[in-house]
């Protein structure tokens, strides 16, 4: 294989890791065990009970729920959003609590 292919070859497998999926977690919050179309009780046994959660209206069907996690050194929070109690995505090392606009 000549230079140029393995360069073009090296590129794509990186490009291919770097791509956010919708699930983006680490083993210190546990996020990274959690799956597309857990519910909301799912998702609790996996990371705990949630701190916080927000919805953009009384009416709308989805939700984001912040689940506090690494204290010992910051607070920082797994953000996992539900549309119809099926997670849709997750992802941590957040700030703050979520909220949908």
């Amino acid at each position: 294989m000549s230079f140029p292919k393995i360069g073009f070859a090296l590129t794509a497998i990186f490009l291919a890791a770097c791509e956010a999926g919708p699930i983006n977690g680490t083993s210190d919050s546990l996020a990274n065990r959690l799956e597309v179309g857990m519910t909301p009780a799912q998702v609790g046994r996996i990371i705990g009970q949630h701190q916080f959660e927000s919805r953009a209206s009384a009416d709308d069907d989805r939700l984001c729920r912040s689940y506090i996690y690494d204290e010992a050194i910051d607070s920082k929070f797994v953000h996992a959003i539900f549309d119809d109690d099926q997670l849709v995505s997750a992802s941590d090392r957040h700030r703050t609590a979520c909220a949908l606009p």
